[in-house]
């Protein structure tokens, strides 16, 4: 198989199977006779296809991963409704040997969100419906129970839920499988097992010690005295799989790392993305063709450490690539980072060109693994160039064909990272190659003018192809993009172009942009965006699970930083002050956590806003609320002993 085995057929909304069998007929018939289009479609997924041996079975595995599905059981199965909304609908009417078969012909679907826009899992359905054993079946095939619902991911996991509501039947259940689980892996991986360490904060214990050792002339032996001090943070691990072997190897802690590697390390320890203490030889310290990074190198392969792909680019150890290539090895590894994109992040101008040679993709586009809908992602070595400033980078994947204008699924795009660093000189090689300020970044850097422009375009039917999303109107865009940046004049231009109904569904994620912390200097402006869309939607326009904004008020922006909480919290009580003065409701419960916003100011500790809300009249007691749901259950719950005393 290639290196990356792109798509190259897109599904139409309802397949038949009957038409892919044809379809892969169609193909062999085709390869078998040489017609260049399809040749190159199948040398581009099976490799070393052989027209004289290349048979049905063959063809219908080109057909799937055409389709960007890994086999033709898979793509089948997807045909045939094993999708992860079947799996939901089998999951909430309880029948549990649907269940069991769906995963037994596509076992991913328990890992699979709903939709792009819609984070339940299978597993919360099943949490619920308290539905014990559809859980049981459910934790068996590997679900997460940590996996929480955007925008309040951690409100909304499957066992937070299972726990809120008392289930605890459930909560048992699932934490007896996260045991089995966690003894299956010591069984499979001793050494690692035994780095699980409780009562070891990995983050503070890692920032105490390293912090001094940054500074200090001496500061690799008071690392090691520390260790001595602590020797279970020597094969600790922070829950990812980041251990301190990895932090010596970046830092170039050579002392260090000989130290811990003789104390028992693992020379290849990995975290999910699978970087190894070889990938990262000196990431932190810029210097790969020092003494002390060819030292340390040697030191971890002397110890063991495997050369892995990744760790072949940061060493620079090219005829290694070039013979996995030839061998037909030399594949992209799990995760978020291909090889393209880790000879972007290790900046290495050398092998960059040496994989693109080899014919690796420079967009990495892949079909989102998260998603059951067929949904593609490309651009991420171009952006992350971007965000490094790196201009040569940058150049080089431009030069041999990265798209100026991807679309990175739930990420931000090369020229909004421009934009955002102020980097002109990045903004202008991305445009001499075809790049431009889409709405997007029109309306999150105020760019009024381009606005308009795109406005006008659209309605004279000669806008730019990627202004904005497919089937994504430019006002649309731009008033989600304007409402983040805080820039009044395009949400009010956007405004100007919309044409929906007080309470449509629609504006609730645009009332959210405003939300976060802001400046004392720019709290008036995303305030005025925040009243502009209010006076269009209306105080009570209905959000996802039953939410309103008033909701997400109390909870606040997800994205928001511990260190900007205080920001935060400065802009919260006006915020709620405006809906309540434009006539926002205080009884509408949501469907996840049952609760008013009184109750999910009382969850969060909100103490300001429990003081208004009942000072506008919320009620305290909510004896219609489900017990648990009450605002002094959540407080009770949460131990907000200064809510308490207010209720």
């Amino acid at each position: 198989m290639p290196p990356r085995s792109l798509p190259t057929r897109t599904l139409r909304e309802h397949p038949d199977l009957d038409q892919l069998k044809r379809q892969a007929k169609e193909l062999l018939a085709a390869f078998r006779a040489s017609a260049p289009e399809i040749t190159a479609e199948v040398t581009s997924h099976y490799r070393g296809a052989d027209p004289a041996t290349f048979a049905l079975h063959d063809a219908q595995l080109v057909i799937a991963r055409a389709y960007g599905f890994e086999s033709w059981p898979k793509l089948k199965a997807y045909v045939d409704g094993v999708t992860v909304a079947g799996l939901a609908d089998a999951v909430r009417a309880g029948d549990m040997e649907k269940v069991r078969a769906m995963l037994a012909a596509r076992p991913e679907l328990v890992h699979m969100d709903m939709s792009e826009h819609d984070e339940h899992r299978a597993l919360h359905f099943a949490v619920l419906e308290r539905n014990a054993a559809m859980v049981r079946v459910l934790m068996d095939h590997g679900a997460d129970p940590h996996k929480g619902i955007w925008p309040h991911r951690y409100a909304t996991s499957a066992l937070t839920i299972a726990s809120d509501r008392g289930y605890d039947e459930i909560v048992a259940m699932i934490t007896e499988a996260l045991e089995r689980r966690k003894a299956e892996e010591a069984a499979r991986d001793p050494i690692r097992a035994a780095a699980d360490r409780p009562n070891i904060d990995m983050d503070s214990a890692l920032i105490k010690r390293l912090i001094p050792a940054m500074i200090d002339p001496n500061g690799e032996a008071i690392l090691i005295s520390s260790l001595e001090e602590e020797p279970r943070l020597i094969r600790a691990h922070k829950g990812d799989g980041w251990t301190m072997l990895h932090q010596a190897s970046l830092m170039l802690f050579l002392d260090v790392a000989r130290w811990l590697i003789d104390h028992g390390a693992d020379v290849n320890a990995h975290e999910p993305s699978l970087w190894t203490p070889l990938e990262l030889v000196g990431r932190y310290r810029k210097t790969f063709t020092s003494e002390k990074a060819d030292a340390m190198k040697q030191l971890l392969v002397s110890r063991g450490a495997k050369m892995t792909a990744g760790a072949a680019i940061v060493h620079r150890e090219a005829d290694w690539l070039r013979a996995r290539h030839a061998e037909g090895t030399l594949t992209n590894p799990p995760g978020p980072y291909g090889l393209v994109t880790r000879a972007v992040i290790a900046d290495r101008p050398d092998m960059l060109n040496l994989l693109l040679d080899l014919g690796f993709d420079p967009d990495e586009r892949g079909r989102s693994e998260v998603l059951d809908d067929v949904l593609y992602s490309w651009g991420e070595p171009l952006r992350t160039a971007v965000r490094s400033g790196n201009h040569v980078l940058g150049d080089i994947l431009l030069t041999r064909g990265a798209d100026p204008n991807p679309s990175i699924y739930a990420a931000s795009t090369p020229m909004l990272e421009a934009y955002s660093r102020g980097n002109h000189d990045m903004i202008a090689l991305l445009e001499r190659h075809g790049g431009f300020a889409d709405a997007l970044v029109a309306g999150s850097f105020g760019l009024i003018e381009p606005a308009r422009q795109m406005l006008a375009d659209e309605a004279a039917g000669r806008l730019r192809p990627r202004s904005t999303p497919e089937g994504i109107p430019v006002a649309t865009r731009l008033l989600d993009s304007a409402a983040s940046g805080g820039h009044v004049d395009i949400v009010r231009l956007a405004l100007q172009h919309l044409d929906w109904p007080p309470n449509d569904g629609r504006w609730h994620w645009n009332l959210m942009r405003p939300l976060g912390a802001h400046s004392e200097n720019d709290r008036d402006r995303f305030l005025k965006c925040f009243e502009l869309i209010v006076a269009r939607a209306g105080p009570n326009a209905p959000g996802p699970y039953g939410r309103t904004i008033l909701h997400d008020v109390c909870a606040g922006w997800p994205h928001t930083t511990a260190a900007d909480e205080p920001l935060r919290l400065a802009m919260i009580p006006r915020f709620a002050a405006l809906l309540l003065d434009a006539g926002a409701r205080l009884d509408i419960r949501d469907d996840l956590l049952k609760s008013t916003p009184l109750g999910w100011a009382c969850r969060w500790g909100r103490v300001e806003l429990v003081k208004l809300f009942l000072e506008r009249g919320a009620d305290p007691l909510e004896a219609d609320a489900e017990p648990w749901a009450t605002p002094r259950a959540w407080a009770q719950k949460m131990k907000h002993e200064s809510v308490l005393a207010l209720l």
